[in-house]
Formats: structure tokens, C-alpha cells, sequence
């Protein structure tokens, strides 16, 4: 138990890792750039990035960085780990916004390389956080309740990527881990919590025995242990599950999937964990066909043709999460693997597995 256990925290921390920067090749290009960048209107490769490419704070921090390099997503999911080993394999959501508050202060320490974009990068979280924790005047001299309410107009997908390892916290226990990622989804409001939520109790529904793709998604949707009368995520994402068991083969679930939520801005937690969970419950947790699936998200128009891609790094690396926990690191091919441990190494200074070693160690005492 101890060593499956292990191997499938590794294998939800790599592939949430593999899902962003699938999906980073590509976020957001228009067909045109889709179809010159993997020469069709499909991506179904892990590609390199274009030489063009360039850095952005929510993005990669150096210019066509090696295949594997994550993006914003991988690096929060890992800030996460850092609090859950430093705090002793106990976290709650003061401790992270604390966590995110030093991060901000000592940002020349923790990225020497890259610290006037991990400043852009960190500025709103931690201004939202000085708030959570009760600042009434932030350091930056705003109000702390103008930063609250432009920090919480609308749901987002901040959870979302940024405690996608909250139910491996709780192996086994999807109720305990719903309720714990919906107490550390401080950023985030209505059902943004609520989708977040229902990652966490997927993860830990994988990570507690021997459940099917299918029986995965379905644990995360079923899971209420608020007993909540109204769960706007479920009435919403359920549908897309739907879609999945009328589908005729991967490339239709994701163009259904498009039409659906065409309405939905781009950073909707309703599309970035209901596209991943349709694709894993249609191939019923396939590791790579999950993740180009997810990672195919996709704004269509009325007759539905092919406008733009998504937020693919988010709906790719919430995918990659779920099918990592489901069957641990070595269901991926190889060289997946390899290149997405040692680019996020060589770039962010991120070891993938020692941290997957020392949360494993810090919660389950391995």
C-alpha cells in the first residue's frame, strides 16, 4: 500500500505537470496559429514550444523553454506542496495565504532567476490573501475591501490550478477531501469553490483504491458533505458528463463539449474541470487520451467551426491530475516523464519527485 501510494501522489504531481505544458504549446491560438504550430486543427503530440514563444508572469518564465516547462499551474500546485511539508503535513487556508505572503516578500529568494515576474505573478494572490487574513489597509495602501471585491467579481479557476493536490490530503476519503479544498479555496467564490471541491474528492476517491475513470468522476460529483440543497457545479458539468455516453469517438466529445459551454468566458470553472472529466470518464481514465482531450478545449462558433483554443494549460493539467492519481507516474509514456521532470528542474529549480517524496512523507508518515 505504502508504495502504490506513493507512486500515485508522483504520477497526480507529474501528470498535472505534463497536462500544463501540453496544453501551454497551444492555449489560446486561434485555428490558423493551431494548425501551424501542430500542422492540424487537433493536437494529439506532446509538442515543443515555438521559438517564439515567449515569457509571460502566468506563463513560462523563459523564452521557448524545453518541452515539459510548466506554466502558473504548476508552480501554485507546488507552493502548495512546500506548505503542506513545511506545516508538517497539516495545512489550512491561513497558513497558505501566509504561505503566499512570503512567498511575495521573499520573492528575490525563492526565484532568483525570474523575481520581476514572480512579482506580477504573485501581486493580486497576495493582496487577496493580506485581505483574507484581515488587513484592513494592504501594503500597497488600497482598501482591502476594493481588492476583495475585484478579487471575487465573478467565479474563476484559481483552486482550480492551484490546489489540484488538495485530495491527496485524504486517500480514500473523498467527503474529508471536498471539505478540506473548499476551506482552502479562500480565492474563490460560488461554484468556483464547489468545482475545486469536487477535484479534491476525485483525487482522493483515485488515490483510496481500485476505482474506475468512470467511478472517479462520479465520486466527485456525488460527494456533498455539506449537504448543500442547490450545487450549481453538479447541475452544470453533469450535462457534459452526458455528452460523453452519446459520443461516437474522442474528437466528437470535445467538439459537444465546445458547443456547450461556447457561451462560458475563458477562465469558467464549469469548462475547466468539466472538459477533463468528460474526456476521463469517455475513455474511462486513459492517461494520454484524457489529456488531449482536455487539452482540445475549444471556442467553436454557431455552425461549430474551430475559433480558438481554451485555457487548454488548465483543462490539460486538471486531466493529467486525475489520471495521475488514478494510475500512478508510470502509466505515462516515458519520455513524457523524463523531459517534464527535468525541464521544470532546469527552469523553475522545481524537483517534481523529491517533493512528491517529502508531501508523501510529511502526510502519510512513508
Amino acid at each position: 500500500m505504502p508504495d502504490r501510494l506513493y507512486d500515485r501522489i508522483l504520477g497526480c504531481m507529474v501528470g498535472s505537470a505534463i497536462g500544463d505544458s501540453f496544453g501551454a504549446v497551444v492555449e489560446f491560438a486561434t485555428a490558423d496559429r493551431l494548425t501551424q504550430i501542430a500542422g492540424k486543427d487537433w493536437v494529439d503530440e506532446f509538442l515543443p514550444f515555438a521559438e517564439d514563444f515567449g515569457t509571460h508572469p502566468a506563463g513560462v518564465w523563459e523564452k521557448a523553454p524545453p518541452r515539459g516547462t510548466g506554466t502558473d499551474d504548476t508552480r501554485f500546485n507546488h507552493i502548495f506542496v512546500d506548505c503542506v511539508v513545511r506545516n508538517g503535513g497539516a495545512i489550512n487556508s491561513q497558513l497558505l495565504a501566509i504561505e503566499y505572503l512570503e512567498r511575495y516578500r521573499d520573492r528575490a529568494t525563492f526565484y532568483p532567476r525570474h523575481t520581476e515576474l514572480a512579482e506580477q505573478w504573485l501581486g493580486h494572490v497576495h493582496e487577496i490573501s493580506c485581505a483574507y487574513l484581515g488587513m484592513t489597509e494592504l501594503p500597497s495602501g488600497r482598501p482591502s475591501w476594493v481588492v476583495t471585491t475585484q478579487g471575487h467579481s465573478f467565479p474563476i479557476l484559481w483552486g482550480l490550478i492551484s490546489l489540484a493536490f488538495a485530495g491527496l490530503l485524504c486517500a480514500g476519503e473523498p467527503e474529508k477531501a471536498y471539505a478540506k479544498a473548499y476551506e482552502l479555496a479562500y480565492y474563490d467564490l460560488a461554484y468556483a469553490r464547489d468545482t475545486t471541491a469536487m477535484m479534491a474528492a476525485m483525487v482522493s476517491a483515485a488515490l483510496g483504491g481500485e476505482v474506475s475513470g468512470k467511478e472517479m468522476v462520479e465520486a466527485g460529483l456525488s460527494t456533498n458533505p455539506f449537504d448543500f440543497g442547490w450545487r450549481c457545479a453538479t447541475r452544470d458539468i453533469r450535462p457534459l458528463i452526458e455528452l460523453a455516453d452519446r459520443a461516437e469517438n474522442d474528437r466528437a466529445l470535445v467538439d459537444a463539449v465546445g458547443a456547450e459551454v461556447r457561451h462560458r468566458h475563458g477562465f469558467d470553472p464549469i469548462d475547466v474541470l468539466g472538459q477533463p472529466a468528460a474526456a476521463v470518464y469517455f475513455c474511462d481514465g486513459d492517461p494520454v487520451r484524457s489529456i488531449v482531450m482536455a487539452a482540445n478545449d475549444r471556442d467553436v462558433d454557431e455552425q461549430g467551426n474551430l475559433l480558438q483554443l481554451r485555457d487548454v494549460d488548465c483543462t490539460g493539467g486538471v486531466a493529467g491530475a486525475l489520471v495521475g492519481a488514478l494510475h500512478g507516474a508510470d502509466a505515462f509514456p516515458s519520455d513524457w516523464v523524463a523531459d517534464v521532470l527535468k525541464a521544470n528542474k532546469d527552469v523553475y529549480d522545481l524537483d517534481i519527485e523529491a517533493n512528491a517524496r517529502r508531501f508523501y512523507e510529511a502526510v502519510y508518515g512513508g
